[in-house]
């Protein structure tokens, strides 16, 4: 079972589970054997790889014809001049140069073209104006510099609810005796999370206000922090093979039979691997079932010769990211849990959002509704690669079917592939980066596609 998006295709996650404790370290962004040993923590914060800024908004025309600005959370561009063709979305207060075009019927209002492509109706979505709008107050943009394009919280009060707008006193009187008001509150009974755009204090409480501009009680979340992990990358070609710590701690026996502790996450290149150990490059032997062992994959036939490709071994819960032949970044992902199998072959991604909000109803866990997932890259049906904020296993199975990636990592990969994502809008369609899932006992599957 797939989870069900707000737009029409589903993904997968699973329950958040406590974050590990990490060492503050510097950020570093050499290869491994030029730092000072080997099994060293992870970075403290995002390394300058994962902090490229996303482009927004750049105006190049100096008069455009008009402009137009979303009205909507999700408002939609069109492939053409018909509301049958998907191009991307815009975020609500966007504002964006355009041409006005000559009207049809598929749109009761005018229709606008973007200048990087995509065509807008005002009926559908945004309103025009003669000069840039300024964004309205009640907008609360994503972070696009950030791993984490929100601030992210878990529902922990299952008796609480969401409210469309701010409720007065009748209303919330209301909600507390019926559970329900349609057209205004949802009870939040199930595995929610939300954003946390502001906060405002309204009859004697605090709420806080989401990036949907929907509110719920303060006192009914708690505000999570993300995986620090990061993976490794270099332009130039990373050795392999290369191993993970996937566990919280496990203890590790230098070439002088001393003994310590290699955290989690930590990463080394390796030397050689047998059925029980791993020997790192630097001598030390860590457990085999504590590491997750990047190797070498070779170029599916689909892809052209120097094309961008990622590479997703189900075995072992690691993504690599390749130009042509030479693997670029590395790390650690969590794909689908049993019954709930990734699916093998050879994929492109098809479409792509700075986050999207994911809801369903799983037949064990219950209800579930996941705000504005973040660095979501669809590439077959329901399944994409994304980035998680709710869990802290990478290197484990534990999705609906997604692969879960760190969201610095997510953010990295986001921006190396394609297709791109015009300036200013949010999510786009298009063919883009391959995407190759490989498991041992089935190495490709009879859905794959190029």
């Amino acid at each position: 079972m797939s989870w069900k998006p707000t737009t029409a295709v589903g993904l997968a996650i699973a329950l958040v589970a406590p974050l590990a404790a990490f060492a503050d370290s510097p950020t570093d962004d050499r290869t491994t054997n030029e730092r000072e040993g080997l099994l060293t923590r992870p970075p403290s914060g995002p390394p300058p790889w994962a902090l490229r800024p996303v482009p927004r908004v750049a105006v190049d025309d100096e008069n455009p014809e008009v402009w137009v600005q979303a009205r909507r959370h999700d408002a939609p561009v069109f492939s053409s001049r018909s509301t049958r063709g998907g191009k991307g979305m815009v975020r609500y207060g966007t504002a964006l140069p355009a041409t006005e075009v000559r009207r049809n019927e598929h749109c009761s209002g005018r229709w606008l073209k973007l200048d990087p492509g995509g065509f807008v109706c005002t009926t559908i979505g945004f309103r025009t104006f003669d000069e840039q709008p300024e964004s309205p107050d009640v907008s609360a943009p994503p972070n696009v510099s950030a791993p984490l394009p929100y601030r992210y919280a878990m529902v922990t009060d299952r008796e609480a609810h969401r409210f469309d707008r701010l409720p007065t006193e009748r209303e919330l009187e209301r909600v507390r005796e019926d559970s329900e008001l349609p057209g205004l509150a949802e009870q939040l009974d199930g595995d929610y999370f939300v954003t946390v755009a502001d906060e405002v204090e309204h009859l004697g409480e605090t709420w806080v206000r989401t990036a949907a501009n929907a509110y719920v009680p303060r006192s009914a979340i708690e505000e999570v922090q993300a995986s620090r992990l990061s993976g490794v990358h270099d332009p130039d070609g990373l050795n392999l093979p290369m191993a993970f710590v996937h566990v919280d701690t496990t203890p590790v026996v230098n070439a002088s039979s001393q003994q310590s502790v290699a955290p989690k996450y930590a990463r080394f290149e390796v030397k050689e691997i047998d059925d029980e150990h791993v020997l790192s490059d630097d001598g030390v032997w860590v457990p085999r079932d504590a590491v997750r062992v990047v190797r070498l994959e070779e170029r599916p036939d689909d892809v052209p010769e120097d094309g961008r490709w990622i590479h997703v071994n189900l075995d072992e819960q690691t993504i690599v990211a390749y130009q042509g032949d030479t693997p670029v970044f590395a790390s650690l992902v969590a794909t689908g849990k049993e019954g709930y199998d990734t699916p093998t072959g050879t994929f492109r991604i098809r479409h792509k959002y700075v986050s999207i909000t994911m809801r369903g109803d799983d037949p064990t866990d219950g209800v579930y509704d996941v705000a504005e997932v973040p660095w979501t890259m669809y590439y077959h049906r329901s399944y994409a690669l994304h980035g998680a904020y709710w869990h802290d296993s990478f290197g484990n199975v534990r999705s609906h079917g997604c692969t879960n990636i760190a969201p610095a990592d997510a953010r990295f990969l986001f921006t190396w592939t394609t297709p791109r994502l015009p300036d200013g809008w949010h999510g786009v369609r298009d063919d883009g980066t391959w995407v190759h899932l490989t498991r041992a006992a089935d190495e490709t599957d009879d859905e794959s596609a190029s």
